[in-house]
């Protein structure tokens, strides 16, 4: 299946370096994707691809993440530039964790995040993905998400 996505994704390429496709999707390196290891949570280096009617994040490493998220169905997407704990949040995706009960991973280690990092969190109703972007390329992630999907994406915490 990951040799199947990795074709499509490079015929994509192709074909929009090629002119044969309208040059719709638009690559972000420089992104970690938080992921559940055991009891861990750890950061895994990812590409974000926005196409035309889905946002896709896939990891380069041995151990292939792939996640996708229709437009239409992201319900919500949240920004936050963090040096204190994160305590909206992290208290909210507790909570949320008692219907999806692995969001718990996620929020524990990002209510008691010291560093100032920026943070791109994206939901629908079934599942979500929580981003560390670069300085840099959140300034075109942000509102290319907001353009695609039709959703507001919410700032939180310390602004910049």
């Amino acid at each position: 299946m990951d040799k199947l996505k990795k074709t499509l994704v490079n015929l994509l390429l192709i074909f929009s370096i090629s002119g044969v496709l309208p040059a719709t999707a638009q690559t972000f390196d420089k992104v970690e994707l938080l992921v559940q290891d055991g009891k861990n949570i750890d950061e895994r280096s990812v590409t974000v691809t926005f196409l035309e009617d889905a946002l896709l994040i896939e990891s380069s490493g041995r151990e292939k993440i792939s996640k996708s998220f229709k437009y239409s169905e992201i319900r919500a997407a949240e920004y936050s530039y963090t040096k204190n704990p994160r305590w909206k949040t992290g208290l909210g995706l507790g909570a949320a964790s008692i219907i999806f009960p692995p969001l718990l991973l996620v929020a524990l280690p990002m209510a008691f995040s010291k560093h100032r990092r920026h943070w791109l969190t994206i939901r629908t109703d079934k599942d979500f993905a929580v981003l560390k972007l670069s300085k840099r390329n959140r300034k075109l992630i942000l509102p290319t998400l907001e353009t695609r999907s039709g959703v507001k994406v919410e700032g939180t915490g310390d602004q910049k």
